[in-house]
């Protein structure tokens, strides 16, 4: 009797990861990464963080691929103070630059109101560059 019932039981959890990996197998998508891709680094988000923050930061370069899901990035590591940082795959997107992409904003401390461009898309954690986005919406044009 308790035979069976561990072998019901060994089967049944076979067949649950069996299930789970049919489930898992239709979403995976194999890391296609090669070195000097650009690509965006997901941010992990602590609880009762602030909402708006961007979920992604980068664009940072593939350096080399470690195994099929282990890349090292060319983004600054604050444990171990290194310039390179190893990454599952599963935290990495592709970037995709806009290639007309320009954000034009009104700089606050100058007088005389010159317009900047900013060229280059990056999004970071830098609340300057929120500054200059929010500037921008709430300014008048002259």
């Amino acid at each position: 009797m308790e035979e069976e019932a561990r072998q019901l039981a060994k089967e049944r959890t076979e067949q649950y990861y069996k299930i789970n990996k049919i489930r898992y197998d239709k979403k995976f998508q194999e890391a296609d990464f090669k070195v000097g891709d650009l690509v965006m680094y997901e941010e992990f988000q602590y609880p009762n963080t602030r909402k708006l923050s961007p979920p992604y930061s980068g664009p940072y370069t593939v350096l080399r691929k470690c195994s099929d899901v282990l890349f090292e990035i060319e983004r600054p590591n604050a444990f171990n103070k290194t310039d390179t940082e190893l990454v599952h795959s599963v935290r990495l997107r592709h970037f995709h630059p806009s290639e007309n992409f320009q954000l034009n904003y009104i700089q606050q401390n100058t007088h005389n109101n010159e317009e900047k461009i900013i060229t280059k898309r990056n999004i970071l954690r830098n609340t300057e560059i929120t500054e200059f986005c929010l500037t921008r919406l709430f300014c008048e044009k002259e």
